[in-house]
């Protein structure tokens, strides 16, 4: 009797058939649409690190897109340059905003703006697969089981036509929307949604862009008492019709609903500011032009973890007063807070680190009110007390020259601007209102 219950079960389990791929889909579809519509306005920390690649023996001629493609395995590419960026990207109704990572006002430029020179890409925490699901253009087909660790995925490939797509690349000052293809690979059991590849290779021309592939792996996230789908990292690799490339890879972090309606500001404006009487009733402090600055760093930068969009803390070396009159407007030991715009590592001849720093604010009398300054052309070295003249390294792109960029060499992978480090400043006047 009980050999028989056993035959029978197993029997039973034999006999079942593998979900359907059409139904698997459909399935996933549906309840990415659902639970789409309940997504809430959320925010993301973006850490997003740039690889740029090139051939160590340039050829001649530089071959065509697709001859590139067929030596794509070839070991002659050398990274000659990364940098890093730390963002927070807030998403509602699928649209993406962002912001640098920790401040408490959203940009109202372009994301594309923000981030300045270099390549970046947006879609994968929504616009990708409202195109592919909601429009109902996309054209699938089955490719069959993949293995993904211990289970199988089915993944689809797919086509989206110009008229549903929503990729656009930016080519000058414009802006090209082109059809796309790709695939997805979803959980036949959960229905979930694991993967995400989408493939443009037909840019224009004046992009001098061969092909832009980018890569999305996906998970739950809990987000209040909802449970839904969101990135987890992504992977954007682009091949230039000049052989070079570009890898971007983006991890997701943090996430949570957003309440609230997003605080815009513009330009270079500093964020955060606390503006006010101050506690004996007198105005807060307008510097004028023309004032130095001796600045300490109150905390080291480690280029492992510093990126673009990070905060740093800098002390106040000497009082900065009025000319003439001796007036203290800041005293000695006073916080000013800055960012940093860039930070990148040159790994070719001469190798180095930059990394560039706009000053934002400064602390007193518990308040935080704005600081307009630009570097001057000498620092001093913490170590030896010794001046020297600095080199001129332009700001980054879009960026005005109250950006200080400090070049620091360097053979290793990994450079620490020490605790104490010291940098020279003179005051501006305060930027007229757009």
């Amino acid at each position: 009797m009980r050999a028989g219950i056993l035959l029978a079960l197993a029997g039973a389990l034999c006999g079942q058939s593998p979900p359907d791929p059409t139904g698997v889909l459909a399935q996933a579809r549906d309840n990415l649409l659902e639970r789409r519509n309940r997504l809430p306005n959320y925010t993301c920390v973006q850490t997003v690190d740039r690889s740029y690649l090139r051939r160590s023996v340039k050829p001649q001629p530089v071959p065509s897109c697709s001859q590139m493609h067929e030596s794509e395995k070839d070991d002659t590419r050398e990274v000659y340059l990364t940098d890093r960026l730390h963002l927070d990207v807030k998403v509602s109704h699928g649209n993406e905003i962002g912001s640098w990572a920790g401040a408490s006002q959203f940009d109202s430029r372009s994301i594309f703006d923000l981030v300045g020179n270099g390549p970046y890409g947006t879609g994968a925490l929504g616009t990708f697969l409202s195109d592919i699901f909601a429009e109902g253009s996309a054209s699938f087909e089955y490719n069959g089981e993949k293995p993904a660790g211990s289970t199988k995925l089915y993944e689809y490939s797919f086509r989206v036509p110009l008229s549903a797509s929503h990729y656009s690349v930016e080519v000058g000052h414009d802006w090209h929307t082109l059809a796309y293809d790709s695939l997805v690979r979803i959980d036949p059991q959960s229905f979930d949604l694991r993967y995400l590849l989408v493939r443009v290779s037909e840019l224009p021309t004046e992009s001098e862009t061969c092909e832009a592939v980018k890569s999305v792996d996906y998970d739950r996230v809990q987000m209040g008492t909802g449970n839904f789908l969101l990135p987890r990292q992504s992977r954007l690799h682009i091949l230039m019709t000049d052989s070079s490339e570009s890898d971007i890879a983006t991890t997701y972090a943090g996430c949570r609903e957003y309440h609230g309606e997003a605080t815009i500001h513009f330009g270079d404006e500093p964020a955060a500011i606390t503006t006010g009487q101050k506690a004996d009733g007198a105005a807060p402090v307008v510097l004028p032009a023309g004032l130095p600055v001796s600045l300490a760093l109150a905390a080291p930068i480690d280029t492992d973890t510093a990126a673009a969009g990070d905060v740093v803390i800098e002390k106040v070396r000497k009082a900065v007063r009025v000319h003439r009159s001796g007036e203290v407007l800041i005293p000695e030991g006073a916080t000013v807070r800055g960012r940093i715009i860039r930070m990148r590592h040159w790994l070719v001849s001469p190798r180095r680190f930059e990394i560039a720093i706009r000053l934002e604010t400064w602390e007193a009398d518990g308040l935080s009110m704005p600081i307009y300054a630009k570097p001057t052309t000498d620092y001093e070295s913490v170590n030896t007390g010794l001046h020297r003249r600095m080199p001129i390294v332009l700001p980054p792109g879009g960026q005005p020259a109250s950006v200080a960029t400090f070049a620091f060499a360097a053979s290793g992978d990994r450079y620490v601007v020490p605790r104490g480090f010291a940098s020279s400043w003179i005051t501006i006047a305060t930027p007229a209102k757009p």
